[in-house]
């Protein structure tokens, strides 16, 4: 008779045993895969929050000058100093090692003028990458503005400032411009400037492809912020490369508590597993000593009868394996929303694959001396012993 056809007699007669042993196995699983993939989709949740949240790496040129502060960024005196970036910098900046973790570059330039008889600050921007980046801003009248266009986008005390009203034309250096939107309120030094076009904040300060300010949103889920700022700082010699302090350890201390959080559960969920294999498999030899023994008698090998006990076992193991997989899946699925996690549960297969082969490994590993114990058995004890 064929080893796998006994295998297969011993699960029908033992059903009950190895089902309990199955299900308690999958519960295991099932507990560590739920666990590890809500801790991924939480990582992930908070990363894109983090993100959204505006730029984690601001750049700007050295300088030695005494430094200008924009929304609490150190810019260096960009009226006087003669080092700026460039446009080109934002390309060369597409090149580092990890330019897919660059989301959003958002260039800026700064400068003085008068509008209404009274000094502004005037950032040009490039609109739609500065509403990406800004995802907090909220107008309270009018409308976006668009990209290379004459129309002005107001800070709530600017607009205060210098009353000024949408559709209102005003001048700058000599040009003319739209009032298109104003800001709500943000309680930050963002509601004091004026905003234009980059490129026409370039013309009329006459700074062509000059920039003071690269604001730089990375997408960084599974790598240190201070990597990327490294590779930029090494493709822009000339500007100083730093990593907005806060955002970055927030999310190096989550992204660690997590990380640590879902090892610590796996290895008692793996022990625990573990002891009950073990349990399990040398209650069920003992139990069987006479089975085995008749075929020790009947001149089946020390391998065979390993074979026949480790065959059981991976099987148990399998199916431990999928079923706990798709039921971690099924319950991350209900317990996502719970958790306020906007990240979709989506079947992992790298998960998956990861999930039964531990699950096999963990399996075979516990019942190697439980096998290994029925393999060494001797046929006259064991008969004797019923």
């Amino acid at each position: 008779m064929r080893l796998e056809r006994i295998t297969l007699i011993n699960i029908k007669k033992h059903f009950g045993r190895l089902a309990l042993l199955t299900l308690a196995l999958t519960v295991v699983v099932a507990t560590v895969a739920t666990l590890y993939t809500l801790s991924r989709l939480m990582n992930e949740d908070f990363q894109k929050k983090l993100d959204e949240y505006g730029s984690n790496m601001v750049i700007v040129p050295k300088t030695d000058d005494l430094p200008l502060s924009y929304d609490g960024v150190p810019l260096g005196n960009v009226a006087l100093t003669d080092k700026h970036l460039k446009d080109s910098d934002i390309n060369d900046l597409k090149t580092i090692k990890n330019k897919e973790n660059l989301a959003v570059i958002a260039p800026k330039i700064i400068g003085i003028a008068k509008l209404k008889r009274r000094e502004a600050i005037i950032v040009g921007v490039d609109f739609p990458k500065e509403l990406k980046i800004k995802r907090w801003w909220k107008l309270r009248a009018g409308r976006k503005p668009k990209r290379g266009t004459d129309q002005i986008l107001a800070g709530a005390a600017a607009a205060t400032r210098h009353n000024l009203k949408v559709g209102q034309t005003v001048e700058i250096k000599g040009d003319k411009f739209t009032v298109a939107g104003i800001l709500e309120e943000v309680g930050s030094p963002e509601d004091q400037p004026i905003y234009i076009d980059l490129k026409r904040a370039q013309t009329i300060f006459d700074r062509p492809a000059q920039l003071d300010i690269l604001e730089v949103s990375v997408w960084c889920y599974n790598c240190p912020i201070n990597l990327i700022v490294g590779q930029a700082s090494e493709k822009l010699p000339h500007a100083k490369v730093s990593a907005v302090r806060q955002v970055a350890e927030t999310r190096d201390k989550v992204v660690t508590q997590f990380s640590i959080f879902a090892v610590v559960l796996s290895v008692v969920m793996a022990s625990v597993g573990g002891l009950i294999i073990f349990t399990n498999m040398l209650a069920a030899v003992r139990e069987r000593r006479h089975e085995i023994g008749i075929f020790r008698a009947v001149g089946f090998r020390r391998l065979n009868i390993l074979e026949i006990i480790l065959f059981e076992t991976v099987i148990v193991a399998l199916v431990s394996g999928v079923a706990g997989y798709l039921i971690a899946v099924v319950a991350a699925w209900f317990l996502a929303p719970t958790l306020g996690i906007g990240v979709p549960v989506e079947i992992n297969l790298t998960v998956a694959y990861f999930s039964v082969l531990g699950t096999l490994l963990l399996t075979l590993i516990s019942s190697l001396y439980p096998a290994l114990s029925a393999a060494n058995m001797s046929p006259t004890i064991a008969i004797n012993d019923i």
